[in-house]
């Protein structure tokens, strides 16, 4: 009898700890930029996203980028909003909202509805902000005052989207 309390009692705490090494899969932003020459020329805004989701509808690996070419002022005028990546079922926008740099990320994949090919597609969101001293802190005065060059850049960060099929993986499983 011992030893039947004993095994369950294993058991269930292997089972417990198991559950509790599961943690959501993040979307990983490398090489983040934003920048112009100067005041003028216009501005690129551009990084690359990958979702390593289990689930292979779910799963991207693409490159998102955009050129406002009516921008004048670094990070301020002609910004993404809803553009698409490489991938078209990615959109972005970054921009400005007072204090902050926003950036969100959708991802429009599959189908959520009641059947595997009817209804609407599933949404994945996540959304990242920037302070607006990083951002526009690295604005460089250039060539004597004729024109301003900004740039921004973050190398890597991870976004946790909101998701409408959740997605996990075993963070420390062999």
């Amino acid at each position: 009898m011992r030893a039947a309390t004993l095994l369950s009692s294993l058991v269930l705490a292997a089972l417990t700890s198991a559950q509790q090494l599961m943690v959501p899969v993040p979307w990983e932003v490398t090489n983040l930029n934003m920048y112009n020459t100067r005041h003028g020329t216009g501005g690129t805004w551009e990084f690359n996203i990958l979702d390593s989701s289990n689930n292979t509808l779910q799963a991207f690996n693409t490159t998102c980028n955009y050129f406002g070419d009516t921008a004048y002022e670094f990070a301020l005028d002609d910004y993404p909003v809803d553009q698409p990546c490489n991938n078209p079922n990615l959109t972005f926008s970054l921009y400005p909202t007072g204090t902050w740099f926003q950036l969100n990320v959708t991802h429009l994949w599959g189908s959520c509805g009641t059947s595997a090919h009817e209804g609407p597609p599933c949404n994945d969101n996540a959304t990242w902000i920037f302070s607006s001293d990083d951002v526009r802190g690295q604005e460089d005065d250039v060539q004597n005052n004729f024109g301003q060059a900004g740039s921004f850049e973050r190398s890597v960060f991870e976004m946790y989207p909101l998701r409408a099929v959740p997605a996990e993986r075993c963070e420390f499983c062999t």
